[in-house]
């Protein structure tokens, strides 16, 4: 092989791999109605979590994600960033079928979390949320994804919510 031919093939490399990740992630289709019916499920539950977050302090980090693309997000990740690395990280993730993040992180900027809130009712208020947020014709740019559209807002809530709910269990707590 000679160089050109070399430098050619290493140039097209990650261009063919963006391609695929973006022909990949547009298969996602978000399933609103199956993960409201989901949460729904949870309501009345005795609910444990494996995490760090007990499960009033996960309804509350998910809602307070569902509000931000609503209402705004108080902090952004730098414009280089939502304009990459971001936007690519979601593709990655819809591509994949699941999200992978630090399950304890906060969202940067929003309110502490209130863990005497009791969990049925911070499980309602991210119900209360999503329902907004499906009647939502205007979102607000997210932190690290930048301006997406209701369709992919809408699979990173997904995405996200999912993720977040493998922590959470139904029934006794017998692990600790």
């Amino acid at each position: 092989m000679n160089r050109r031919h070399f430098l050619y093939t290493l140039a097209a490399v990650p261009v063919l791999v963006v391609a695929g990740i973006e022909l990949a992630s547009s298969r996602f289709t978000p399933e609103p109605e199956v993960l409201l019916a989901k949460l729904e499920g949870l309501k009345g539950q005795q609910l444990h979590s494996s995490g760090s977050w007990s499960p009033t302090m996960v309804f509350q980090h998910l809602t307070q994600s569902v509000m931000g693309s609503i209402t705004g997000y108080p902090e952004h990740k730098a414009a280089w960033f939502t304009h990459t690395v971001g936007p690519l990280a979601l593709k990655v993730f819809k591509t994949a079928g699941a999200m992978q993040h630090p399950l304890d992180q906060p969202i940067p900027g929003m309110p502490e979390l209130d863990t005497n809130l009791p969990a049925e009712t911070a499980l309602e208020q991210l119900i209360s949320a999503l329902q907004l947020f499906q009647k939502s014709t205007t979102l607000q740019p997210h932190f690290a994804y930048g301006n997406l559209n209701h369709s992919d807002f809408m699979a990173a809530h997904q995405l996200h919510i999912e993720q977040h709910l493998t922590q959470i269990g139904v029934g006794l707590d017998i692990s600790r």
